[in-house]
């Protein structure tokens, strides 16, 4: 990839080559019309062409594109049962009112949104973002990654801002994706992490200290300085993860399944089966791997 190069893009004219995000995303087709001194200005500060011979481009540059890992990137393991593919826009059945999430580009800013519909080939739209109970200010021409989750799946698209509206209603118009990032996480896939958690058994009183090294939608792993339980005992685990963009609370039922001491002294590692799941803990343990999967993306 190589920046987009000033002397190539101008104000009403059609891009002469289609731009991507620095991580490689399509943002924008070839022949586009650049609509505003906004819209060209985002080009050039998060646009870049593909090098020559890698889409056919007639212009030539050996500028490397800077990488960008996400803030928040959480690895997945046993890649076997997380599935990742392009889809079409129109090809997902989006919901009105389903959250979508515009992490801006280059910045740890994240805004949450809903999704409203989209014109196909033209915009998507979504609502205004609101933080401290005030719209943001969004400017047109801003670049952002959008990731949302629908069903069992979670997508993810580059966009910059073609409009921002503020009346009758505050809304954005987000530039159309040609493809989106589609990825599927299976009931076995993994993730790793470090999440501080209280550990309690049915009919005791007492409750330890753990630290959560990887979970999974049907259980996790988690260390604990001594061994907690029996094998077969059900309890409860109470932990707090980010997903859907906000901190949520979490308390399961679970089953111990095994204790295996770690060598030098290390304590013991826990296997948890999650049992008795309600809807909403579904729903948020499967947004947060959908999460961890895009953005690991």
């Amino acid at each position: 990839l190589m920046p987009v190069s000033a002397h190539l893009i101008s104000v009403g004219k059609a891009l002469p080559r289609s731009v991507y995000s620095a991580g490689g995303d399509l943002l924008l087709s070839e022949g586009f019309i650049v609509e505003s001194a906004e819209q060209m200005e985002a080009l050039l500060n998060g646009g870049y062409f593909r090098r020559t011979g890698e889409d056919g481009g007639r212009t030539t540059a050996d500028i490397q594109a800077p990488t960008t890992k996400s803030v928040e990137q959480a690895p997945v393991s046993e890649a076997s049962d997380v599935k990742t593919e392009r889809v079409m826009m129109d090809e997902v059945r989006w919901q009105v009112g389903e959250t979508f999430f515009l992490h801006q580009q280059g910045a740890s800013v994240r805004y949450t949104a809903r999704f409203i519909g989209y014109i196909k080939n033209r915009t998507v739209l979504v609502t205004m973002p609101i933080v401290d109970d005030r719209y943001v200010l969004i400017r047109d021409g801003q670049m952002f990654v959008v990731r949302a989750f629908s069903g069992k799946k979670a997508y993810a698209f580059s966009a910059f801002v073609v409009k921002s509206v503020h009346s009758p209603h505050p809304y954005l118009h987000l530039s159309y994706p040609k493809e989106l990032g589609c990825a599927t996480i299976r009931h076995r896939a993994r993730i790793s992490v470090s999440i501080i958690a209280a550990v309690s058994l049915d009919g005791q009183e007492d409750t330890t200290a753990a630290i959560i090294n990887d979970m999974s939608l049907g259980g996790a792993s988690a260390s604990i300085k001594h061994p907690f339980g029996e094998v077969g005992q059900r309890g409860r685990i109470k932990f707090k993860i980010n997903a859907v963009g906000e901190t949520v609370f979490m308390d399961i039922c679970t089953v111990l399944r095994s204790i295996i001491p770690v060598e030098n002294g290390g304590g013991c590692k826990h296997g948890y089966e999650f049992v008795d799941l309600s809807t909403h803990d579904r729903l948020v343990l499967s947004a947060y791997f959908h999460q961890a999967e895009v953005e690991r993306n």
